[in-house]
């Protein structure tokens, strides 16, 4: 993203001085395990910390640890909105000041990654297109690529080629994706929804 001009000054997410900051979010219970009476083994007991309510004797609790603590967690009743202010919206915005910023999920399947991901992405856009509208005296480049990584295969979702694409070091950007489409026409939220289109087509 090309940019000069004054900077402004982007608010970290309380208590994070790491460059990595890790949120947990808890996966509310399905439709299937609610009429199974199902009750989660986890919960949140702060902003912070998750406890595994477990069925352990008292003397194997001892043996294993029960209390997790990351930068944050989120309960199952939370909002994407929420996640994404608390736990991820000051490193997504932060790549308006140049810095280059990564927000991704990890989980097992059906975990609820692709409703966090989709959630967090459409705000993180809507902020910094505000922020662009906001700052017409500099000058952005928005570039938009999709990838596929599977099987330790790489599939542009962008290109109607589905030849596994090549991972190459280049001695001044680090780790890039060989021959993967760029688009850089992404003029507002409007026009990045027809990417992603093209990208669930593909997808299927």
């Amino acid at each position: 993203m090309g940019m000069d001009g004054g900077e402004e000054q982007m608010q970290e997410p309380a208590g994070c001085e790491e460059r990595i900051f890790v949120s947990v979010r808890l996966r509310p219970l399905n439709y299937k395990e609610i009429a199974r009476q199902d009750v989660s083994d986890w919960e949140c007991i702060n902003d912070n910390t998750i406890i595994y309510r477990n069925s352990l004797s008292v003397s194997e609790r001892s043996m294993y640890p029960t209390a997790y603590t990351f930068d944050r967690v989120f309960s199952p009743d939370c909002p994407n909105q929420q996640v994404y202010e608390a736990g991820a919206k000051a490193v997504a915005i932060s790549v308006v000041s140049g810095i280059n910023s990564s927000v991704f999920a990890y989980g097992q399947t059906s975990s609820g990654k692709t409703y966090t991901m989709i959630g967090i992405t459409e705000y993180a856009m809507t902020d910094i297109y505000d922020y662009i509208q906001r700052h017409k005296e500099r000058e952005f480049i928005l570039k938009f690529s999709a990838m596929e990584i599977y099987n330790e295969s790489v599939r542009d979702l962008l290109s109607a080629d589905s030849t596994p694409l090549r991972l190459l070091d280049d001695p001044e950007r680090g780790t890039v994706v060989e021959k993967l489409t760029e688009e850089e026409t992404l003029q507002d939220w409007n026009h990045l929804n027809s990417f992603y289109l093209c990208v669930k087509l593909k997808d299927r």
